[in-house]
């Protein structure tokens, strides 16, 4: 059997990309290679921003591209706009899984055989520092940083 191939596209903040680096390796980890230009995805991953109208736009035009471009892709759509309009994103072609809620992300995994899920990011794409996303915490405890100290207080 091939390797299957995905392509991940995050639309938005700091924290979407954060995910998406999150969600990347996931699927690395479980044998997929991040298809190259030009060469169709079996799977796509969209992370969405709907901080105005023109990102929701982007986002659905975003997709339907991919559709276009990657023909028999399997698309998952997370992030705000997938959040706040979950119906409209469904309708859209490719559309296999539209995730509300991120703690949903090891069932639909799960359900592409993707089994063996990290706890967070090892490096970050294109960057020297990754950002720490409060809300998971962070496993070092620098002696200069709240970050640790603050959420091993919110167990």
């Amino acid at each position: 059997m091939s390797e299957r191939t995905c392509r991940l596209v995050t639309l938005g903040c700091k924290v979407n990309q954060y995910e998406t680096q999150l969600v990347r390796e996931t699927l690395l980890r479980n044998g997929f290679r991040e298809a190259e230009d030009g060469e169709a995805a079996d799977l796509c991953v969209v992370n969405t921003c709907t901080v105005t109208a023109e990102a929701d736009a982007d986002g659905r035009q975003l997709i339907r591209r991919l559709a276009k471009h990657n023909p028999g892709t399997k698309t998952i759509v997370m992030g705000c706009y997938a959040t706040r309009e979950p119906e409209t994103i469904s309708k859209l072609p490719s559309v296999f899984e539209v995730v509300k809620d991120k703690r949903e992300l090891p069932d639909v995994f799960d359900r592409l055989g993707v089994v063996d899920l990290p706890t967070g990011i090892s490096r970050f794409e294109g960057r020297k520092r990754a950002y720490v996303k409060v809300q998971d915490g962070c496993i070092l405890r620098c002696t200069y940083c709240t970050i640790p100290a603050s959420y091993v207080a919110n167990l």
